[in-house]
């Protein structure tokens, strides 16, 4: 029996049921640390268990591999980015328009794809994080996936529709309501971003937005 149960966290009762269950002349020590514990629930004696604790906090302690993880996926979507524009200059024949489509919703395909598979994009595999089930800690799903993400994929398809409604209209210059309107979208976005770090910073398990809506939490692994 190599594994000892940390007796400070079981109740009276199951104390009771494991000093029964225990021989004591096999196991004098365990014998021993059982009787001390029932004497302090007896007793009232509280003690503390700090050690699981702390590895319960440092378990979602994830805000700055997180940070350091997004850096990470910031510099491989922007070689990714790089790869699909010049692949676009090199088709021409107007094909630009379409890889810069591509490449508009390369973000999405990478993050939402990746967390699907592996609940973890190359970035946080880099830095030892990854996204699991807020309830049972098990994999993600597609939809839950797609959630985290459903904020800049909407932004996304709003800059694309918008780029779309000039092209077709042939504008050289893009309306004024359209202006204010992607001008509106962005400082929204900035301002869910922003709302993204408050609420990782001010919960015990540095949950975002994106987080509580998909039913979702960052561990380390």
């Amino acid at each position: 029996m190599s594994f000892t149960p940390n007796y400070k966290t079981y109740t009276l009762k199951e104390l009771l049921v494991a000093k029964h269950n225990v021989c004591s002349e096999k196991y004098p020590k365990r014998t021993a640390e059982i009787e001390l514990a029932i004497y302090n629930k007896e007793n009232g004696i509280v003690e503390e268990v700090e050690e699981p604790q702390n590895v319960e906090v440092n378990k979602y302690s994830t805000f700055w591999p997180r940070f350091w993880a997004s850096i990470v996926d910031g510099i491989v979507i922007g070689i990714f980015s790089a790869l699909i524009l010049y692949l676009g200059s090199l088709a021409g024949g107007g094909t630009e328009t379409v890889f810069g489509y591509i490449d508009a919703i390369q973000f999405a395909v990478y993050s939402v794809a990746l967390h699907a598979l592996y609940g973890k994009t190359l970035g946080k595999m880099a830095l030892s994080v990854q996204v699991v089930d807020y309830i049972s800690e098990g994999k993600l799903t597609f939809k839950q996936a797609f959630l985290r993400d459903c904020i800049p994929i909407i932004m996304i398809i709003l800059l694309v529709v918008g780029s779309i409604f000039i092209q077709i209209n042939q504008l050289q210059v893009a309306p004024q309501w359209l202006v204010y309107s992607m001008t509106a979208f962005s400082i929204s976005y900035f301002i869910w971003h922003l709302l993204e770090i408050i609420t990782m910073v001010f919960n015990s398990k540095n949950r975002a937005l994106h987080d509580f809506i998909a039913g979702t939490v960052v561990v380390r692994t």
